[in-house]
């Protein structure tokens, strides 16, 4: 019996681990991934994804910090963060050396290494865009510019992402491919028992500015002196430039008389149960989002969603029917959305309408396959099947 042809090498490069959106997204498809490829993984820092990548086949190797963050940027970081990228570049052309790779796949654009990887792995390059930078103005330009440069390939999740980058650099839109995040099927949740008639409120995501959370607080001070009765449950912790964003809002909470009504829970990985006993899933980002995992699970779960819009959310929600699009920064019509599902029968239809949509459109099994078929494209093998 002949011995099996080897399979291509891939190169992932993820700049965190957290077990945040981009994160989540690569380990859903890295079991896929693996089944087609020889893996290795390159990370910028530590993390729970490490392990999970470890468990599933991928060798996984640190790197100096090469994330690009805005704070990297400033004048008095920039000698360390181009040393921090020189010696990454320096390592990942050793990993190539030692025995080739096929395919290089950047997890997410927040990559300092983007412009010149090409010099030093001459590869297919692939290319997930997951957001845009808030400004779309100069930053953007230069950060696509540089992906326009170098980009073999470029994965999209969602059509509203896919749209942005192509209007900011239209020599891309050929190579863009749009796939949609996936999560895994997650049983549906028990809502709030409603014994003291109160709304369960579940807002999911970290501490960010672009998160909106100050409007969801806003919103519940109005509804709440029009005689709603809510409670507010924030999963979720704060990067360490965001600390001082995390004290004013506890501070908002406290001027709004609103301290026994919102809950802070902090970070958990247990995705089900940040949504057990609630009834109405909540993602207020004052910024689009370009596509939104927490949209997704709340459907999943069974809970109505209240989200801000136009952006990824609109692809994933049918407003009026599984839940609601709003305007963002609009703590009105974030209060009055959110009202709407006060009446337990219409969270129950529109709960149950977003799971169907969500398990038909929107799972693991349709993501993974898919991403290891972007991969496979560029280094000339068959397709994955979708099954």
């Amino acid at each position: 019996m002949p011995d099996r042809a080897p399979l291509p090498r891939v190169l992932i490069l993820t700049p965190a681990a957290d077990g945040y959106g981009s994160d989540r997204a690569l380990i859903t498809a890295l079991a896929a991934i693996c089944e087609h490829f020889d893996v290795v993984l390159v990370s910028a820092a530590d993390g729970e994804l490490l392990d999970d990548a470890r468990s599933l086949g991928a060798e996984v190797v640190l790197s100096p910090d090469w994330a690009l963050r805005r704070r990297g940027l400033r004048l008095v970081a920039l000698p360390a963060t181009l040393t921090n990228v020189a010696r990454s570049l320096w390592l990942v052309r050793r990993l190539h050396r030692r025995q080739p790779f096929d395919v290089v796949y950047a997890n997410t654009v927040a990559n300092a290494m983007l412009p010149f990887l090409k010099r030093v792995l001459p590869v297919p390059l692939v290319v997930h865009v997951r957001e845009v930078p808030r400004d779309r103005g100069r930053m953007a330009k230069l950060l696509f510019g540089a992906v326009d440069r170098v980009a073999d390939r470029v994965v999209c999740n969602s059509a509203f992402t896919g749209e942005l980058v192509g209007r900011l650099v239209p020599g891309l839109v050929e190579r863009i491919h749009v796939v949609p995040d996936g999560i895994d099927p997650l049983d549906a949740v028990e809502f709030g028992a409603g014994d003291d008639d109160v709304l369960d409120v579940v807002c999911v995501g970290r501490i960010h500015p672009k998160k909106g959370q100050g409007v969801l607080i806003e919103a519940a001070r109005l509804a709440a002196a029009d005689g709603h009765r809510w409670r507010l449950h924030f999963w979720g912790d704060a990067l360490a430039e965001h600390e001082e964003l995390a004290e004013s809002l506890r501070q908002a909470v406290h001027a709004a008389g609103l301290d026994d009504a919102v809950h802070w829970h902090g970070y958990s990985a247990d995705t089900r149960s940040l949504y057990e006993g609630m009834d109405v899933a909540v993602v207020p980002s004052v910024l689009p989002e370009e596509f939104s995992l927490v949209t997704a699970e709340g459907q999943m779960v069974g809970l109505p969603v209240v989200a801000t819009g136009p952006g990824g959310p609109s692809d994933i929600l049918v407003d009026g029917e599984t839940g609601a699009i709003v305007p963002p920064e609009d703590p009105a019509a974030l209060a009055a959305a959110i009202a709407g599902f006060e009446d337990p029968q219409r969270r129950r239809r529109a709960g149950a309408a977003g799971r169907e949509r969500t398990l038909a459109h929107f799972t693991t099994q349709r993501y993974a396959p898919a991403v290891a078929e972007q991969l496979l494209a560029v280094v000339d093998r068959s397709p994955v099947s979708h099954g």
